[in-house]
Order: C-alpha cells, then structure tokens, then sequence
C-alpha cells in the first residue's frame, strides 16, 4: 500500500495491506492503494493514471494491475487499470468500487470500506486474469 499522506492508522493500513493479499489470491492480477490528502493535476482520474505509472504498475506480466487511489482531503475516489483489464467490468461496476470506499468513511470504518473495495477489485480479476501467479506478487500491497 503506497501513501503520501494519510490520517488512516497503523491497525487500519495492516487491514487493507491483508485485504489486498486476499483479494489477490488466484489470479495473475495486482493490486495497490495510494492514499494522499490533495490530488494534483486535472482531476482524480488523471492522477490516479500518473501514478498508476509512477508506481510502475503498467509493467506488471500483462499489464493486470489495478490501483484504487484515494485523496482524503479532497474526498475523491478513482480507480485506474491497466489495459489487461480493459472490459472486464462496465463502469457502473467501477463506480461501485469507489462507493464502497466513499460508504466506508461516511459510516466513519474507511479501512472497511477499503478493504471491500478492493475484495470487488479482487473479484474482477478472477474473471480477468484467472490462473496460478507465477511470477508472484510483483508489486508491493
């Protein structure tokens, strides 16, 4: 889990670090959480992209990463995937991904929304990217 800036505690990160490893069993796919206060740029989505990059994600085997990128301050949600996982879900799945996250703050457990988030995110890449990950998770949680 990459974060620049962040108000969640060591107990809730430990819990989203775990979720992270569970959603990643049985597929090929990756997938990381970037928190920070304040996006830069043009809005969430392009900086979830920028830092999809940043974190080299786009070079995980097949391009199967997927970063769910939380700004706290700005109370923004975005999810960015590589091209491996184009089409495995319509938007309406995506936008459902960044509400669990939202759901989860407003009920005052943002690592629980976290971790649902990314168990969804999980789910997809069963689907997307099925088989036995022999090359290992190839990007830090």
């Amino acid at each position: 889990m990459a974060h620049a800036t962040t108000r969640l505690g060591p107990r809730q990160i430990r819990r989203i670090e775990w979720a992270i490893a569970e959603a990643e069993r049985g597929h090929r796919g990756e997938i990381r959480v970037h928190v920070e206060g304040r996006y830069t740029g043009d809005g969430p989505i392009a900086r979830a992209a920028a830092v999809y990059h940043a974190l080299g994600m786009d070079r995980t085997r097949d391009d199967t990463a997927a970063l769910l990128y939380i700004a706290l301050d700005d109370r923004k949600v975005a999810v960015w995937h590589g091209a491996g996982l184009a089409g495995a879900a319509d938007e309406r799945f995506w936008s459902g991904v960044t509400e669990a996250v939202a759901a989860g703050f407003r009920a005052g457990r943002p690592a629980e929304g976290i971790a649902q988030a990314v168990a969804e995110m999980g789910r997809v890449m069963l689907k997307a990217a099925p088989g036995e990950d022999v090359r290992g998770n190839e990007l830090p949680n």
